[in-house]
């Protein structure tokens, strides 16, 4: 019988970085990865048996198992995105328990007809073909999840949040969108999960009684928190990845105490350019030191969101905080935090989260050295239509937000109802006014323009930061083969007053 701590083990650490990077390159049967250059299948005449001792120890090819298939996956290695040394741990064994924990590999047909089954070389002898382990299901414990989310993948879940969830300038928790790399961990009671400071154990219970007693400050942040794929499936050519719309941003206040200031009472002394974070579902990143240090830089660990407990789903009982960065850099459900040198990970350094040149396909992607380009930190400036309704009154009526990265405040949103050619500037309103170079939070806006004697179909928004960054008018510019950072200008059709009700947004 395997326990769910036994399986954690087992399977899905490694899993963790082989199916989750495995995944991104097998999940949508158009996305350029998938285009990668594969052997041709052996005819039938040569597939032959294997047995489970002869795949296990093949030294001059890669083999794995599948429904007692076995596949050589030599040319497939060099081009998986987290790179090679994590695809290897899969080498001679089963693929099943991998693909339990990223079931959409079992669950697209593609994968298996298209990418894996041009590698199959033969099967598995009969005497062998009851050796796989068991494959039970790891997300039996995730959380129910709000029927106001649009579930892209359930598991692991995916969900952004709908036209209604963004409606308020603070998101509800239950409608904040969800970015799971795999199952939601089952964590203990939050006072007593202890987390590993700078090679100091300390419980969150500590954590709370220090700032109680005034020896650590407690502070909230008002911060959004954006997904680096946040708008992947608008770009015309496929990208790799969660097909996102745009609603995987968010915006909440959370609370808790400064890294800074628990670096100060623990009296750290490591040394590193590099401030590293461990999840316990074993994500692992890094960001930038001076972030850390820096007094208005905020970031925080938190264990409350929106004044409650941090849902689980959200990084229940503590999650680091780093406002105006990328939302992979926030880590869930935190144990280990150090300084010492950039982590090697496929969230840090692998191709998950690296934004390549637009001329770098799927066919190019496999030769690229990706230690030249740099991890996703600091969003790019964005903005969104929310809402566009024509009223009786020939008004045009639009609502929606703008945000940029880094604490940068937004300067200012303009739409156009004619495709660009002339544009009007809307009224910013709530996160106009937040401080500079902490505006952590993303500003709404609204507009009215008088249409009654235009036929419009489509508004469009774009929006020019306090540093003058703005969007780019086309997503074409700034495509690259993982999707990310998308902040193209927004399109959106306009609704007529009468049919509003029915109305979905995007």
């Amino acid at each position: 019988m395997w326990s769910r701590a036994r399986y954690h083990r087992a399977v899905v650490a490694p899993a963790l970085v082989i199916g989750g990077s495995m995944g991104m390159m097998l999940t949508m049967r158009n996305d350029p990865l998938n285009d990668v250059a594969m052997s041709e299948p052996e005819e039938a005449s040569k597939m032959r048996e294997f047995s489970l001792e002869e795949v296990k120890s093949s030294k001059r090819k890669i083999l794995v198992i599948y429904k007692n298939d076995v596949f050589d996956i030599t040319s497939f290695v060099n081009a998986h995105p987290g790179g090679k040394d994590k695809i290897m741990l899969a080498k001679g064994s089963f693929v099943e328990p991998y693909w339990s924990y990223y079931p959409q590999h079992t669950n697209n047909k593609y994968v298996v007809d298209s990418v894996l089954k041009p590698m199959k070389i033969g099967t598995l002898k009969e005497s062998d073909r009851d050796s796989a382990p068991p494959a039970p299901n790891p997300y039996v414990s995730d959380p129910v999840r709000s029927h106001s989310l649009r579930i892209i993948t359930p598991t692991p879940c995916n969900a952004e949040t709908t036209s209604e969830g963004l409606e308020n300038w603070l998101t509800d928790s239950d409608d904040f969108y969800v970015r799971n790399h795999g199952p939601v961990p089952l964590a203990s009671e939050k006072d007593s999960w202890s987390i590993n400071l700078f090679s100091s154990p300390l419980k969150v219970s500590e954590i709370k009684s220090l700032a109680k007693s005034g020896k650590l400050s407690e502070i909230s942040v008002t911060a959004t928190m954006q997904c680096g794929g946040n708008r992947r499936g608008y770009y015309r050519k496929k990208a790799n990845g969660t097909q996102w719309g745009h609603g995987a941003i968010s915006n909440a206040r959370w609370k808790g105490v400064r890294v800074r200031d628990l670096m100060e009472h623990l009296d750290v002394k490591e040394e590193g350019k590099w401030f590293n974070a461990l999840s316990e579902d074993g994500t692992l990143v890094s960001i930038p030191r001076h972030k850390v240090e820096d007094v208005n830089g905020d970031v925080i660990l938190a264990y409350e969101m929106n004044g409650e407990d941090i849902p689980r789903d959200h990084g229940y009982p503590v999650r680091l905080v780093v406002p105006g960065y990328v939302g992979v850099r926030n880590v869930k459900w935190v144990k280990k935090v150090w300084f010492g040198e950039e982590v090697s990970s496929m969230w840090q350094t692998g191709l998950a989260y690296k934004i390549l040149p637009t001329d770098v396909d799927s066919k190019k992607v496999e030769k690229v050295d990706l230690s030249k380009y740099k991890g996703m930190m600091e969003m790019p400036v964005t903005s969104v239509i929310r809402k566009a309704v024509v009223g009786k009154d020939g008004v045009l009526r639009c609502e929606g937000f703008a945000w940029s990265g880094g604490g940068r405040g937004i300067h200012r949103v303009d739409i156009s109802v004619d495709g660009g050619s002339s544009w009007h500037c809307v009224d910013l309103k709530e996160g106009k006014d937040q401080p500079p170079h902490k505006a952590w939070a993303w500003t709404f806006w609204e507009a009215e323009v008088d249409v009654k004697d235009i036929n419009v179909e489509e508004v469009v928004v774009k929006a020019v930061d306090v540093a003058g960054n703005s969007q780019p008018s086309e997503g074409k510019d700034i495509w690259n083969v993982r999707g990310l950072g998308n902040n193209s200008w927004h399109y959106k059709r306009i609704d007529r007053e009468d049919d509003w009700d029915n109305s979905r947004f995007g």
